[in-house]
């Protein structure tokens, strides 16, 4: 009985240092080997990194943000990069990061050439390990230029007189467009604005083109655009000029008494007949008539309409002769 009971305090004696055994060897915290139960853990954003197409020498830039996501500060010890055609700032290396804070740095992408381009970020420190792949394509410049308008007509335009227009020129491409010149051909014709300016891709100058006829009868021109654009886009202008009325003359009459309008005849024979002048009913007691021919004689009556759409009969005659004009 003895020799049973010295084994039994044996076994005892043995469960308890297995216990104390199995305590020292726990870790406190939640930490992969931090000290004081601290976690050390950091988390980097974005986990790739795409520039898409680039124009050949442009560069496009984005960021990287490394975050400390436990508990206790995080050490980086170093931000390595492979890939010639990526570069880093914004970051320097051995860097402390406290817990729950950010550090952002820019990642560039200047491609030589028109094709593929890949890389690697590296980020070491004491609590994990990223790499951050990177791509890129290098595209050739390809500034190309359109208008909104192919063609503007500025109809009829009293000769020494003017009408102007907008045309506006757009960035269409994929690299920086330098517009040089613009001018406009054609007799009357000519264009301001547009010159000597440089356009983003997208964006968009106005030019104005202006009309300004000095003889009667019909012109066609067209405006020429200048710039490093590889397309040309095509306007064609048109208008006519037409002279000015030498003369005109001048009607007015007494209203008459409950009358919603007037209608203006006129003749070229003493007493008729007569033939109006406009075909609707005009409101006022005046009348300008600018369509006269040098030496002719008219003659003009006025009607009178009421407000039951009755028109009366003609007023007195009154005649105007038109000057000859040297």
């Amino acid at each position: 009985m003895e020799r049973f009971r010295g084994i039994a305090l044996a076994a005892a004696l043995l469960m308890a240092l297995g216990s104390a055994g199995c305590m020292g060897l726990t870790t406190p915290g939640t930490g992969s080997g931090s000290p004081g139960g601290d976690s050390l853990e950091i988390s980097v954003s974005p986990s790739t990194l795409g520039f898409g197409s680039v124009v050949d020498g442009t560069t496009a830039s984005q960021t990287i943000t490394i975050t400390n996501t436990g508990t206790a500060s995080v050490t980086v010890s170093s931000v390595t990069l492979s890939g010639t055609t990526f570069t880093i700032t914004g970051v320097s290396t051995p860097l402390t990061i406290g817990a729950g804070q950010s550090v952002t740095f820019t990642v560039s992408f200047k491609p030589s050439g028109t094709s593929t381009a890949s890389g690697t970020i590296s980020i070491t420190s004491n609590a994990e390990n990223f790499a951050v792949d990177l791509s890129g394509t290098g595209v050739a410049a390809d500034p190309t230029i359109s208008a909104n308008t192919s063609s503007l007509s500025f109809g009829n335009v009293t000769v020494n007189t003017s009408a102007s227009q907008p045309v506006v020129l757009t960035n269409t491409g994929n690299a920086n467009l330098n517009i040089t010149s613009v001018s406009a051909s054609g007799a009357g014709f000519s264009a301001s604005g547009g010159s000597n300016v440089t356009l983003a891709p997208n964006q968009s100058t106005s030019v104005t083109v202006t009309f300004d006829p000095t003889a009667a009868g019909s012109v066609t021109g067209g405006l020429t655009i200048k710039s490093n654009a590889t397309n040309t886009p095509s306007v064609q202008l048109t208008g006519a000029g037409v002279s000015a009325a030498k003369h005109s003359v001048a009607l007015n009459w007494n209203a008459a008494s409950g009358a919603i309008g007037y209608f203006v005849y006129r003749g070229t024979t003493n007493g008729g007949p007569y033939a109006k002048v406009v075909p609707s009913m005009d409101g006022s007691s005046s009348y300008t008539d600018g369509n006269v021919s040098d030496g002719q004689t008219y003659y003009y009556v006025v009607t009178s309409v009421s407000t039951s759409q009755v028109e009366s009969a003609y007023s007195n005659q009154v005649s105007v002769t038109i000057p000859n004009t040297n």
